[in-house]
Formats: C-alpha cells, structure tokens, sequence
C-alpha cells in the first residue's frame, strides 16, 4: 500500500441495500398476506356460490310447492296428490351445471297440530295436508337445506262420504323412523307410497272394506324374518286405521358346529339337526329355526335386534339353553350363553354347543352290535313341567329325530347332541352281526344337560347321570 494511504477495514463500512435475513422475512410476511388474502377471497367465492344455489333451490322448492297447490285447489285432483316422500332429481332439477334434488313429504295432520296422522290417528275428518319440500346439492358445504312447508285444506267435495284411511309407521331396529321405505295396501283398491322422513305412509280416501298393508321395499326383513311383513287393516268410514312396522336391513348368523373338520378330537354331530336363533321379540314362540347345511351354516336372513340372539342346535324348548318347563322355570338354571349382536347388514359367528352321548349296543348274551344307525328322537310326551314343545318359530310341530354315528366294530358310537330329552333307540335286523332276527331293538330315555348325560323318571325329571357309555341291550 503507498505510504501516505490509510488503511480502511470494509467490514466497518455502512452496507448498502437489504441483507438476505431482511429480504427471507420481508418475502414471508409478502406470502403470509398473500395467503390471507387469497382465503378471504376464496371464502367469498364460496359464499357468493352457495348464495346463488340457495336461491336456485329456493325457486326450485316454490316451484314444485306450486305444482301441488294447483292440485290441491282442485277436488277432483286433490286425492291425486302423491302421499308420503317423493324425490325429484332429474333433468328438470338441473340448473347452471348443477344437479340439485327437491324430497317431497306429503302428509296428513290435524288442523291443530304438525304431528303426522300416523302419530295421532282417528277421524278423517278435520286433516290437512302437510307439503314439505327439501332441497339439496353437491358440495353444500355446511349450507343448510333449504326447506319450504306449507299446509292445505282439503277443498269442498274432495272427501267421499264412504271413505277411510291408514297411516303406516316403519321404524328401524333401533327404534328410529325409517323414511324413504315403500309400504303397500291392497283390498278394495290397491296403492303404494313411500314414508315420509317421519317414518309415516298415509292412504286417505281409502273405500272401506279390508286391507292388507305390506312393506314391499325388497332391502331388509320385517322384525318377525319376513321379507315382505304384511298385517291386516280394517277401514272405516271417516275412521283412520294405524299399524306400525319393524324393518331393517337384514343380518346373519354364521354358526358352526364342532365335529372333526373344526374342532379337534370333537365326535361326530347327529344328522337332521335344526338351529335356532332366540328373542324375545319374535312371536309367538321367541325363536325362529332353520335346517343346519354341515359344519358351518349361515342363517336365512334375520332382523337385527338391537338385543341379539341367543343361538343353540334343536328347536324345541329343552334344546334351548334359556328355555322354560310349563311351570316357567328354566330347564337348565347354570345355562347362561351371551346373546350375540348383529348389526344392520352384517353378519356375526358363533360356534354352537353340543353334547357328547356315548352309548354301548350289545345283544342278550352281551355280543356287541355293529354297523346299525342308532337314532334320537325328542320325547315331548312326558308330564308337567318337562313336556317339551318344538316349533318352527311360527308354528308348533313334532319333535325331530336325529341319526348318530353308526356303531362300530365294538357296537359303540359317541355322537355330538344337543341338549333335552331324548329317546335313543338301536335296532338289530339280519344280516347285521349278532343278529338272529329282524326288528330286535332298545330304547331308553335320557336327559342331556350342560354337565351331564342322565337317566329320567317317568315325568321326564332326571335321576342319576350316566358315567361312560350308555349300554343298551337289543333283545
């Protein structure tokens, strides 16, 4: 450096412009602005969107309000105004590119009250119609439907003077009203309509006579295992008849039997047996039975109480582990099986308890039988209390018969049963060994219970449980 010169740090210097923190941070807040103002404008597109469709809905629900005034006004065309939900949403409800969807609930109340006819039924006369419109879009974002109600008086000369009418009420298996649900009635004149979101399907101007009202939506099962529950309605002139549904998508059972293809070192199950599914709710026997297809059989549709069921093998009362003699006391007081639970549409698996029943068949001179089908046959013909009833679940019938395993080599067979009473029978015929004769057989009545195998009285009452086999003698 030349003498004469001052040496000068730059670093002592003042800087000129931004430094790179200063430029990072006055870009951030430039973003963070940016961001705020770009949501805020978002924020009113949208609201100035769902305003529009608001008002497009609002036109579209006075417009199909209108369509049924102009019904209404008219004696002859009031009867014609479609009862219970209609939806609308086709070409007609599209409007700027968006579909929207006008529900229609049509129903019938009393002049001093909202409440549908099916919630306060009784006489005809003194009802308005109720017209509520609902309409929806995609993307609503929150908005609420818009909704428009109004009330119509039957004009002059709209109700004959021979006419009746019936409100229907289908609630779900939680005890919800079910809308959107197609109920029919058939008799002097048939018509179907859908519930309203109320649950109600309301039939005015309905000729007396006799009805059979049906729930024909074809999606579910009544709470009885109908597919199409169907009760019976009487009409009146100026009289309102009221019935009620339970219906819901239906459920299953998958249960399975143990036998060797499930459940190791578990015997052979007996042939022809049933299952039952139990609830209080079904009548009038509390069960509904349905033949078992092998080791796994999954149940014919059922209706799924919130409650559930009690599953078991047979479908008499003594089969069932819950079940109750003619004095209403349990068969079995120990037995406690946990209900299970379906829900709507879905299915639930269990596994089916049986009972070991080991038996011993041998002639006079104590040769053993082999290669015959013993059977056993539920004994319903013993006295108060142990009389046992069978029932399909709709009806009462005879008790089954149930073929065991065959007997071996040593005339034994140890079968899985169910529980109750039971007449076990071994027949010898020719050419069977050691058989000299036809139709040489033995029988003996038992008590099959949760702990034990046991021999009975002659009420049907249990003596003394059996310890191994069971020998019966073909004489």
């Amino acid at each position: 450096m030349p003498e004469g010169v001052a040496s000068v740090d730059p670093r002592s210097q003042p800087a000129d412009g931004f430094t790179i923190v200063e430029v990072v941070v006055a870009i951030t807040v430039l973003v963070v602005a940016m961001l705020g103002a770009a949501l805020l404008f978002e924020n009113a597109i949208v609201v100035s969107g769902n305003t529009r469709n608001r008002v497009v809905a609002a036109n579209l629900a006075t417009q199909q309000m209108e369509s049924v005034r102009g019904l209404a006004a008219d004696p002859t065309k009031f009867t014609t105004i479609p009862q219970g939900q209609t939806v609308f949403s086709g070409p007609g409800q599209v409007v700027n590119g968006v579909q929207y969807t006008v529900t229609q609930n049509v129903q019938f109340v009393g002049q001093s009250s909202s409440t549908s006819t099916c919630d306060s039924p009784g006489s005809t006369t003194g009802q308005i119609m109720q017209v509520n419109e609902l309409v929806t879009w995609p993307g609503m974002a929150g908005t609420k439907t818009v909704k428009e109600v109004t009330t119509l008086a039957p004009p002059v000369g709209a109700y004959s003077a021979s006419s009746g009418s019936i409100a229907a009420k289908v609630f779900d298996s939680t005890g919800a009203v079910s809308g959107n649900i197609n109920i029919q009635v058939t008799g002097p004149t048939t018509v179907t309509q859908q519930t309203t979101s109320e649950g109600c399907s309301y039939f005015a101007f309905l000729p007396a006579g006799t009805y059979t009202v049906s729930v024909i939506e074809g999606t579910g099962v009544g709470d009885q295992e109908t597919a199409v529950p169907a009760q019976t309605a009487s009409v009146s002139v100026g009289q309102t008849a009221s019935v009620q549904f339970q219906y819901d998508k239906a459920a299953t059972i998958v249960a399975t039997l143990p036998s060797p293809g499930n459940t190791a070192g578990a015997p052979p199950y007996a042939t022809g047996m049933s299952i039952s599914v139990v609830n209080p709710g079904l009548q009038p026997y509390g069960q509904y039975s349905f033949s078992a297809a092998g080791d796994v059989t999954t149940s014919p549709s059922l209706f799924p109480y919130a409650s559930g069921y009690t599953v078991f093998a047979g479908n008499c009362t003594d089969n069932n582990p819950l079940g109750k003699d003619n004095n209403k006391n349990l068969f079995y007081p120990t037995a406690a099986p946990v209900p299970i639970a379906v829900p709507p549409g879905g299915s639930a698996a269990t596994t089916v308890p049986l009972y070991n029943v080991a038996i011993h068949v041998q002639n006079a001179t104590a040769v053993p039988v082999s290669g015959t089908v013993p059977t056993a046959a539920e004994t319903t013909t013993f006295g108060v209390p142990y009389t046992a009833v069978c029932t399909t679940g709709t009806a009462s019938g005879t008790g089954p018969t149930l073929g065991l395993v065959t007997l071996n080599a040593t005339g034994d067979s140890v079968t899985a049963l169910p529980l109750g009473h039971w007449t076990l029978k071994a027949t010898c015929n020719k050419p069977a060994a050691p058989c000299v004769a036809a139709n040489k057989s033995a029988t003996l009545n038992v008590w099959v219970k949760p702990d034990a195998v046991y021999g009975v009285d002659a009420t049907g009452a249990a003596t003394v449980p059996y310890v191994g086999p069971i020998t019966m003698v073909v004489a």
